[in-house]
């Protein structure tokens, strides 16, 4: 049986594509300074016309950048496009929300039987960040300056990186294949 790696389900939180009516819901959380500040990517302010041409850009088709939802709605982004990169609104952190969208997005990414690994980096003092990713079987794979668009400046960043290997070691697979995880909707769920 073969899943739509567009629409994932976990425990608490469903990905879906991105769409057009999630641009104020995207101002509204990426739009915070205490969010933008650790993107890299993400200008500050952040305003409507920034959501809209994102949403409208490559960089969030379907299967590669998904809208993190729980009962609330939409409460943050996770994407593999260029890197693996998420971004939750303020009111969804420390409730583990990154680390179990971060697991879906993996399933999903590793489904790919041509991907061998993902990378991705945070800022130094992104202690938050560094422990999601970490939980999800990033490796240290060196350091850089990279600039942050909201902080206006050049930061220290750790770049880091999981392989497969890393990715079936964290996630207990044994044998071949992703099916066994249960993680994919077998349909899509009606918009919310």
């Amino acid at each position: 049986m073969s899943f739509d790696t567009a629409y994932l389900t976990g425990a608490r939180l469903r990905l879906r594509p991105l769409r057009a009516g999630d641009a104020d819901a995207i101002v509204a959380g990426v739009g915070n300074y205490d969010v933008s500040k650790w993107l890299a990517v993400v200008p500050f302010p952040y305003a409507r016309h920034d959501a809209e041409a994102f949403i409208a850009s490559p960089a969030a088709e379907p299967r590669r950048t998904w809208a993190i939802c729980d009962d609330g709605g939409l409460c943050g982004v996770i994407s593999i496009a260029g890197e693996f990169g998420y971004w939750l609104d303020r009111r969804a952190w420390g409730q583990g929300y990154a680390t179990e969208a971060g697991r879906l997005v993996l399933d999903a990414a590793f489904a790919d039987p041509t991907r061998d690994s993902l990378a991705s980096c945070y800022m130094a003092t992104n202690a938050r960040s560094a422990r999601v990713l970490d939980k999800l079987g990033f490796r240290h794979a060196g350091t850089a300056e990279r600039m942050f668009r909201a902080y206006g400046q050049t930061a220290a960043a750790h770049l880091v990186v999981v392989t497969r290997a890393d990715w079936r070691a964290v996630r207990g697979l044994r044998r071949r294949g992703w099916s066994s995880i249960g993680l994919f909707s077998k349909s899509p769920e009606a918009p919310r």
